[in-house]
């Protein structure tokens, strides 16, 4: 099945790229040949906007991006200066947690704001409704949208439809699992034979009673709650914000029930996410499965767990993918740099070059369709963290068995809400066995309520 799902969707993209061509072809726009990423080859993907096949010296001015990755913004500015020499990059580094408040006192007093502004996924749709971001789609970027995959444009654009980000990097989602434990307890750590043992929800059930009896409860399937809330509730892509209308019961309610059927099962174990004992327990070895996203390689796995080379593996999650994270670049609509702004942007990450230096020191994909095309060696090529993850091609693999089964999900201001509310319940609901699916749902739509005064829900 995994072969029949590959195959449809590398032939549906290749279509999609052969179509572009044509389409390029007809308008007689492109004269040189020169898609604007410096590749030349006949089979590359139109350039994804106008103004980056503009000639990259003619562009000048002094760029501010706030951002918390400074490591990124050193290495990439570097990198983009040899195409753009005359584009100054100044990077504040802020943190994320206080980004959003820091950008709207900016934004209130007019004296700070940057150019190049950064939407963490916690507070991604929130910054959307501010409605300070410029619509890439329009002049001066005209940013064309089908240049990036499909499942990427809900999660960049705002309630009009219109394309006002880019994603840093492709976030589907599937499993990092312990080689050491699945080889002991399962007797194997391969990722095909794991993915049918846990095909469905049902068989991962039966496969965390199966660890939790063999190890003497000392293993169990996630650390806790939230870690399998992100898959269930992520699993389930249905968008359930229509205006000021929130449809928790139609998201949640059946999260809700696999949730504490896994809990009242004695799988899961009782960590809050990013505590230090969460964190900790990756190289304790107490756990199967943490959620990871293409990022996560290097920010969760490798960093929690340094000495663990080779220990870990990656595979689906049971009943598809899910997204996990991610970062939205925009460009502030009041900026006096557009053309330089959108120039960074579009190396840093859409453009082939740019793409390529990202994924083969960060690991961060693209989420632009001409990279996965003309820069298919690099993908087949070791990554940075293949060799932690016991060679295992990561990139390869979450494109080729979880990226088809990715779909896009409309961003609304409400879904930090729903994050916020189900982050101060989880954690009684590890402690309270009397909690139901049924009553949970209920304290959740009452405490949602509470923050959205403005919606209705139900």
């Amino acid at each position: 099945m995994n072969i029949k799902k590959k195959a449809k969707w590398v032939g549906g993209f290749v279509s999609v790229l052969m179509l572009t061509g044509l389409l390029a072809a007809c308008g007689g726009n492109n004269t040189t040949g020169d898609n604007g990423t410096g590749n030349n080859g006949g089979t590359a993907a139109p350039a994804a906007s106008t103004a980056a096949s503009t000639d990259p010296t003619q562009i000048s001015g002094t760029v501010k991006v706030w951002d918390w990755d400074e490591a990124f913004q050193k290495g990439m500015i570097v990198e983009f200066n040899k195409k753009y020499p005359n584009i100054k990059v100044e990077v504040t580094v802020v943190n994320p947690n206080d980004y959003l408040q820091k950008l709207q006192s900016g934004i209130a007093s007019g004296s700070d704001v940057p150019d190049v502004i950064l939407g963490e996924s916690a507070y991604r749709g929130k910054l959307f409704d501010l409605g300070v971001l410029d619509n890439l789609e329009a002049a001066p970027y005209n940013f064309d949208k089908s240049t990036i995959l499909d499942y990427i444009v809900p999660y960049v654009s705002n309630s009009k439809g219109e394309v006002i980000a880019v994603d840093q990097t492709l976030t589907p989602a599937g499993f990092a699992y312990r080689r050491d434990l699945a080889k002991q307890y399962w007797g194997t750590d391969d990722p095909a034979e794991l993915e049918k043992k846990i095909s469905t929800w049902d068989d991962f059930i039966a496969a965390g009673k199966e660890l939790k009896e063999k190890s003497a409860d000392k293993v169990l399937m996630f650390p806790g709650l939230g870690d399998a809330f992100l898959v269930l509730k992520g699993q389930n892509f249905a968008s359930y914000v229509n205006g000021t209308e929130i449809d928790l019961t139609s998201k949640l309610q059946k999260p809700l029930n696999r949730l504490f059927e896994m809990r009242d099962a004695g799988i899961i174990g009782k960590n809050e996410l990013w505590t230090p004992a969460w964190s900790a327990s990756m190289a304790k070895g107490e756990f199967m499965f943490y959620p990871m996203a293409p990022w996560g390689a290097k920010w969760h796995i490798s960093a929690n767990d340094p000495d663990g080379s080779g220990r870990w593996g990656l595979l689906k999650a049971p009943e598809g993918g899910f997204t996990r994270g991610g970062t939205a670049i925009g460009i502030y609509k009041d900026s006096k740099v557009k053309d330089a702004a959108w120039a960074f942007i579009q190396y840093a990450y859409l453009s082939d070059e740019g793409s390529a230096f990202n994924f083969k020191t960060f690991g961060n994909m693209t989420s632009s369709k001409s990279f996965y095309e003309t820069q298919k060696a690099l993908i087949d090529a070791p990554g940075p963290y293949d060799e932690f993850f016991g060679g295992q091609n990561l990139a390869k693999y979450f494109v080729e068995n979880i990226v088809p089964d990715m779909k896009g999900e409309a961003q609304s201001k409400y879904d930090s809400v729903v994050d916020s509310v189900f982050n101060a319940l989880y954690p009684l609901w590890m402690k309270d066995g009397s909690v139901t699916a049924d009553s949970a749902l209920q304290k959740f739509i009452q405490e949602t309520k509470n923050k959205a005064s403005d919606a209705t829900i139900k």
